[in-house]
């Protein structure tokens, strides 16, 4: 009862095994092989029909953290220069402020991290009477739904940091369309800042289980700059956060319009190699990925009992090898990297200001 292609998949997938599937005589055995295959196939048809379909309704949105205002200031210039965005004809581009109230109080969250309240099992139950969950679901119904076909296409969220991450671009694994906008961005602000800029993909191939606020749209890019104090505006992050937001935007009229920007890739990248860190799992329920936490004080979970060690302060992306300064206790001995995530590893958001709140998970992330 197998389709052709679930059995060519089949057939295909035979070869790679150590053994023949020929050895398998139990029907039952073989039934559940076909019917994962099946799932597999179906999967690959929906990733396919995902990666060429057009891209038409994007939202941009600042101000979810609601003291990252490089974000909100980005919107807010797209509202008053319309012309801004008429120019990529084939996009339907609208604005949103994600979350005004923390905005207008000069903080992150009221309550909670509201880009930790949209995974599907977050949005199934009842809220918990926080500003950010009733938020969250408001946020679903006029962009997504999550758990359903999508209103929108693409949600481009702005982001700022106060970590030393520079221009970056983060994905979620398994969008093949926002990898390949990310690597077009990616030369964009190279060439444009002759500064670094970096692709984080975040593990997280479910997009029902991704947290954040771009995964209620079908496709979600976060652009990251930083460092850029909290409630601070200033013009260089701006203009950064600016050409890549519209590096971005570009990309996908031209494919849109069956421009040949792959082609483009392809001669930019000729090894079909393109630089991207992977962040590591998450170890916490509703965290985007892991992190190396700090130990916190008794009288206060937002406060360290440690400090970052100077040798990384600033140093994201570096690699820190087992062994190596991580943290500084109050009597001045070192605590070193215990190897928790492997012998080396890339240190990325060091010292963000965000990850000082238990509700968005305390600690150094890693990739």
């Amino acid at each position: 009862e197998m389709s052709t292609g679930i059995a060519s998949s089949l057939q295909l997938l035979s070869s790679s095994f150590s053994f023949p599937l020929s050895t398998y005589t139990s029907q039952a055995t073989m039934k559940n092989i076909a019917s994962k295959l099946r799932l597999l196939f179906l999967y690959l048809i929906a990733c396919e029909a995902y990666s060429t379909r057009p891209i038409h309704s994007v939202v941009v949105v600042g101000g979810t953290h609601g003291n990252e205002y490089t974000g909100v200031w980005c919107i807010k210039q797209l509202e008053a220069n319309p012309g801004e965005t008429e120019k990529y004809d084939s996009l339907n581009i609208k604005t949103l402020l994600a979350n005004p109230e923390a905005f207008m109080a000069n903080r992150r969250f009221i309550h909670d991290d509201l880009n930790r309240q949209f995974s599907a099992a977050k949005l199934s139950i009842d809220p918990d009477g926080t500003h950010e969950a009733e938020r969250a679901r408001q946020l679903d119904e006029l962009l997504g739904p999550k758990l359903g076909e999508p209103k929108t296409d693409l949600v481009i969220d702005l982001h700022t940091t106060t970590s030393n991450m520079g221009i970056t671009l983060i994905v979620p694994e398994t969008d093949v369309v926002m990898t390949q906008a990310a690597a077009y961005v990616l030369e964009k602000c190279e060439n444009a800042f002759g500064d670094r800029a970096q692709i984080l993909m975040h593990p997280l191939p479910d997009r029902h289980a991704r947290p954040n606020l771009g995964s209620t749209a079908m496709h979600g890019l976060t652009i990251e700059v930083g460092p850029v104090p909290q409630g601070v505006l200033r013009h260089d992050a701006v203009e950064k956060t600016q050409h890549a937001m519209h590096c971005l935007l570009e990309f996908l009229d031209r494919r849109n319009k069956g421009e040949d920007v792959l082609g483009e890739l392809k001669r930019k990248y000729p090894d079909n190699v393109v630089p991207c860190y992977r962040s590591a799992q998450a170890k916490k329920p509703g965290e985007m990925s892991g992190k190396i936490s700090w130990p916190s004080a008794d009288h206060n979970p937002n406060f360290p009992s440690v400090l970052i060690h100077k040798s990384i302060q600033d140093k994201d992306f570096q690699i820190i090898k087992r062994g190596d300064p991580l943290f500084v206790n109050l009597d001045g001995s070192l605590i070193r990297y215990d190897g928790s995530h492997g012998d080396e590893v890339h240190l990325i958001f060091v010292n963000e200001g965000g990850y000082y709140f238990e509700q968005s998970g305390t600690g150094i992330g890693v990739a």
